[in-house]
Formats: C-alpha cells, structure tokens, sequence
C-alpha cells in the first residue's frame, strides 16, 4: 500500500501550490517533531500526535497518541475508523485534513492544509528569545570562547609548562622509577590527554612512557629512535633507489623537499608507513596504495630496474616467477628466477614421476605388499600427503628424505640375516663399495674358517696344509673382491637399485661410478609468503592447485599459475572474492641478512640529491 501527501498552501492572488510526498508505507505519524513523517509545525500540535493507518483501499484509522485529541467531523475523538467516501474532514491544531483514494489501486491521498493563523507569540518579543535560554545563561559565543581558554590553559599551556619543569625518569613502568614529586605526576597526567590513541600491542609497554619515542617536544618521532630498537631491520630497498622511487620527486618538486628538510620531516622515515596510537590493529599499514604509490610505473623513475610494474593482482601483476636449481653440481647450489610464461624445467638432479606414484597398478600392487603397519600409513593408493607432509608452522613442506618417505617401497637390503638385514647406505657410492666388501670378505672367511676359528688357527699344520690353506685364502679373497665388484656393477647398472630415481656420471675406468648431485627446492618463491594451512579448507586438494597426476618427470614445475590463485584471490571489488592487497603475500622488509641496515642519515641525504 502507498500514502500520498500533499501540502496545499494559498498564495497571494489565489494561487495555490502543492508540495507533494509519497510513502511506501501503510501507517504515518504526523506531529510537530522532526522525526515525524508528516511535520505540523504548530505549538497546538502535539509532539507526536497521532498515527494514521490505511486499513484497507477504502478505509483509514485514525487514532491520537498520549492524551492528544483529534477533531473528526467535528468531534473530539481519540480513535476512529474512516470510510474514504464519507469525505470526513480531519483536524489538528490549525490543520485540516481530507482523506480520499486516488485511481492508483491501493494509493490513500491525504491533502493537508493550513487554514487557521499560526500561533502568535503572546507578547510580541522574538520567538527565538522566548523560547531560548537568553538571560538565564552566557551566549553561545561567550561559552565558546570560555571553553577554548579552558582547554588552550587545561591541555596545553599546563602540559607545557610541566614537561619542562618536571624531571621525569626514563621510564615508569616500574614501582622503582615512578614519578613521585607532584609536577612530575601531573606532568604524565596530562600527558595521557595527548595520546592519539590506544597503543599497538607491540609496543602496550610504552603506554606510559611517552619519552621513549617522542624524545624531543613538538618534534615527530626520528628514526634513530626507532633503530635503536629494531637495530637489524633490513631495508626494502637501497635508500637512493626508494627515494627516486617515490612519486612527486622530478627536478620542479625540489621546493618540496628542502620545505620536509626545513620541517625535519623528511620522506622514507619510518613514520611515512608505520602509523602508532591505532589500538590492537598495530603498526604496518594494510593499504595496497603504500606499495602501488612506487610501483604502478616504477620504470619511468627507474630506468634501470628489472622489475614489472604492479598495480594490482586482479589485472595487473606479472606471472610468478618461481626460483629454480639450474645446477646442482656447482657450489655453491645455482638458482635462478624464471617465468611460467616460459614453461621452465628445474635440473635437480633427480628423476621422479609424479603420475606413476599416484594412481598406476604397479604402485598399488606393492603397497598391498607391504607389512600392515606400513600398508596402514599409505591406504589402497598413495596420495600426495603421504609424501608431503606440512612444517610445524604449517606454511612450508618439510624436505623430502629417503630414509623417511621412499624406503618403505624402494628398500637398499642387499642382505638378510637370522636376526638382521644388510642396507647399502643412501648417497655414497663410497660407502657403498666398502660396506659391500665387508660383507663379502666376511662371508668368504667364514666359509673358509668355518663359524670358529679359534680351534684352526691354533692348530699346528703340516707344510702341505699350510700350502692348501693358503690357496684357499688366494681364492676366497678372489671370490669376495669378483662378488663385490659385480654387485656394485649391479647396483650402479641402468638396472640398478640407484638409477631408479638418480643419474649416474662415469668418472673413469678406474673409479666408482658417480651419482649427480641432487638439490631439491624448498621454498620456490623466497620473496612471498605463503601457508598451505590457511589453503586446508572446503574440498580443496593437493591437485587443485598442483597438477601432479599429469607429471611424468621431476624436472616439471608443479607450481600453480597466477591464473589459479585468481579463481580465489582479487583485489578489485568485481566479484565477491577473498579480500587480497600487495602485503598479504609480500613483506616490506628485506628478511636478508647481508641486505645492508636502515640508515637514517643516508635517507636524509638522500632527499637533497633530486634526479637531474
């Protein structure tokens, strides 16, 4: 249903003017209150007078609030149900009011007009003085400039004066240095009514010692201050390059600069980003527009930069570029950042695939295999997490290591005794050439011995037993070095134990085979963060985002597109997304530690060398 209003007020001449209101409402108030829909602006009119409800397209309610009365036809009433053809006259205070319905099905027209004089102040002063408090209390202007003094002397003029006279110790956060003396108990009182805000959490501690950061009045907090903190806080980037860097720095802006270096504010401190007094939310900024302010067209400033310019993730942020082992012979281990675009291999040094461990026959043919606690920890089919498991921190996947996540299946026994199995050790063909004659020395000398040799060797023998015994030594020890030897021909065969998941390099003839050096990544983007932790949600898998079932070799990269963390991610304000700006995956500080320190100083010099 739908109300209509319309004020109907008579010119001089005749002419009449209607001003009028719709309502997409069934009930209306009408009094002399602001609040009220319909605005009688009358003193006989109640503050909130009455309701007018329409109870159907040819019936209205009126009905008066509080003891107010309303004049229908005549009548004092306080409620009374009206037929719209009855053309019932309505009034209050010098308001008349006519009900009818418009040709709009379910539309009440109520037509409002004022048909007695206002009412007149009694003895003519100005309505504004009768009903105001002149007389009875200072003017508005006097009681502003009374509490301005009150202020400028209570908060300011005060604080001043006892800063300057109170020897306040360096701290009081502790019963031992609390102010005792009456100006320096005043001077943290009045103090607290400077403070912008709550402090951070990371700095809760300073709450009542001010002087720790603002060591001098009326000057902006310096960055030696905060360096004498966070001493080993890398910089984002050399102090000349984030100076140029920044927006408004060409050769006609150099008024600008020495106006900063005048007022000891100059660009690049750590107050242009860090911001304190903002309660639990803490120091960094979370607007996107502190990292896009330099980067949008970092290349018109920079010329020599290598990175893309970035303004936002949704549209336009190049392809990750994931950090990938180019060599892993040299030394130390050779990285090297490359595209997606570019479809790149990583050289590990190993080869793994991925698409044969997750779902062929034979895989599962030799899980069945295995002992049932072992069969118990992989299921029917292997899946990525038996492999990949999570850091304590959640973020990062532990390192993958043979002896942990390979032997169940890929065993290195060469030998199983009564009561032990004989294992080749892992990565050192060494090793594996003196644990093997070892054991084949040992055999043949128990097959030449028998299981004691006390009672033979202290035996005395004839010249022909010595002489059979020794041919017999001659030809163990021939035996043991034939059997070692081809055993290691074996294991280090394209057959081989080794070569199922390395690559062998010949060094020679005349020495052991070698097996490629194998370095596997870690953590492929350094300069990002990410935790697969926050990703453990709704049915998201390890293959969603990495496509694993279709790898063949380990030289593939399994790292998802940008495009992938799009689907999830936006900065823009499109679709509905996860909220994604710059330091949701990237940090501000440089985390290395031959990055060099933050230098205050060199910022400042930095702000007077403009570009020419």
């Amino acid at each position: 249903m739908t109300i209509r209003i319309e004020f109907i007020k008579r010119r001089p001449g005749g002419r009449i003017t209607v001003r009028p209101t719709i309502y997409d409402k069934r009930e209306i108030s009408l009094g002399r209150a602001t609040d009220c829909d319909v605005h009688l602006a009358d003193l006989r009119v109640g503050l909130h007078h009455a309701n007018l409800t329409q109870v159907s397209p040819t019936k209205a309610r009126i009905e008066a609030n509080d003891d107010h009365r309303v004049r229908v036809d005549g009548s004092q009433i306080r409620r009374r149900d009206i037929t719209l053809n009855e053309q019932s006259v309505i009034r209050i205070g010098p308001y008349q009011l006519t009900l009818a319905a418009t040709e709009k099905a379910g539309e009440l027209l109520i037509t409002i007009e004022l048909v007695e004089p206002p009412t007149p102040v009694g003895d003519n002063r100005d309505e504004k003085t009768v009903f105001g408090m002149r007389g009875y209390a200072p003017s508005k202007r006097a009681t502003a400039w009374l509490l301005m003094a009150t202020i400028l002397a209570v908060f300011l003029a005060l604080p001043i004066s006892l800063h300057f006279r109170a020897k306040m110790p360096e701290s009081v956060n502790s019963q031992k240095n609390a102010p005792h003396s009456v100006p320096e108990k005043l001077a943290l009182a009045t103090n607290q009514h400077w403070m912008a805000g709550a402090m951070s959490s990371s700095h809760a501690n300073l709450t009542n010692d001010c002087r720790s950061c603002h060591v001098k009045p009326f000057t902006r907090v310096m960055d030696e201050t905060c360096l004498s903190c966070h001493e080993e806080l890398g910089d984002h980037a050399h102090q000349d390059k984030m100076t140029l860097a920044t927006t408004g720095h060409g050769e006609g802006d150099q008024w600008l600069g020495t106006l900063r270096a005048g007022l000891d504010i100059p660009e690049g401190r750590c107050g242009s980003c860090h911001f304190e007094h903002n309660g639990p939310e803490g120091v960094i900024p979370k607007e996107t527009s502190f990292c896009v302010d330099c980067h949008t067209d970092l290349d018109q400033r920079i010329e020599d930069t290598k990175l893309v310019n970035v303004s936002n993730f949704s549209k336009r942020h190049p392809e990750f570029s994931p950090t990938l082992v180019r060599n892993p012979q040299s030394t130390p281990v050779k990285f090297e950042r490359i595209s997606l675009v570019k479809h790149p291999k990583e050289n590990n040094g190993l080869k793994f695939p991925h698409d044969f461990h997750l779902k062929d026959e034979e895989v599962i043919r030799k899980i069945a295999t295995l002992p049932t606690p072992i069969r118990k920890k992989y299921g029917d089919v292997m899946e990525c997490a038996n492999c990949h498991e999570p850091d304590a921190a959640g973020a990062l996947i532990k390192p993958i290591e043979m002896e942990t996540h390979c032997a169940d299946c890929h065993s290195l026994a060469f030998a199983t005794g009564e009561t032990s199995v004989r294992n080749l050790p892992h990565g050192q063909p060494a090793e594996v050439r003196r644990v093997l004659a070892d054991f084949y020395l040992a055999q043949a000398t128990t097959l030449l011995l028998g299981d004691s040799s006390t009672g033979i060797l202290g035996q005395q023998l004839s010249a022909e037993a010595r002489a059979r015994r020794a041919r017999l030594r001659e030809q163990a020890l021939e035996n043991a070095r034939r059997n070692t030897e081809d055993k290691i021909e074996r294991v280090f065969s394209e057959d081989g134990v080794c070569q199922k998941c390395h690559t062998n390099q010949d060094p020679g003839s005349n020495s052991l085979p070698e097996i490629r050096p194998v370095h596997l990544s870690t953590n492929y983007f350094p300069m990002a963060k990410f935790s697969h932790k926050s990703h453990e949600t709704g049915d998201l898998e390890c293959t969603t985002c990495h496509q694993a079932e279709t790898s063949s070799a380990a030289e593939d990269i399994l790292m998802p597109s940008i495009t992938a963390c799009r689907d999830c991610h936006d900065d823009s304000t499109t679709r509905p997304t996860i909220a994604s700006d710059c330091l949701t995956c990237h940090g501000f500080h440089n985390d290395n530690k031959d990055a060099p320190p933050m230098q205050p100083r060199k910022t400042r010099a930095a702000m007077t060398r403009w570009p020419r």
